[in-house]
């Protein structure tokens, strides 16, 4: 099984936080997760994230989660329907 390329993962978690002009601090508030863990995920230190850290981050920072991941060079994510973001 594949795994994801969690350097690249960083990496783009980098520029996205720089295109809102967010400090680590900044973008772990807005995303709920530790300030900690977010230095781990964009050094590339981490072996894998969870799907609701994933996401959280995405949203946060109104990019996709295929994008983070790297299955895409486009950042733009798909409008959410009214309803369809939340888990069941």
């Amino acid at each position: 099984m594949k795994r994801p390329d969690m350097v690249r993962l960083g990496a783009r978690l980098v520029v996205a936080r720089d295109v809102r002009e967010w400090n680590q601090s900044e973008c772990a508030r807005e995303a709920g997760v530790h300030r900690a863990t977010l230095a781990l995920l964009e050094d590339g230190k981490r072996r894998h994230i969870r799907s609701d850290m994933l996401f959280t981050l995405a949203l946060a920072l109104n990019v996709s989660a295929d994008y983070l991941l790297g299955f895409t060079d486009d950042p733009r994510r798909a409008p959410v329907a009214p309803g369809g973001g939340g888990g069941g």
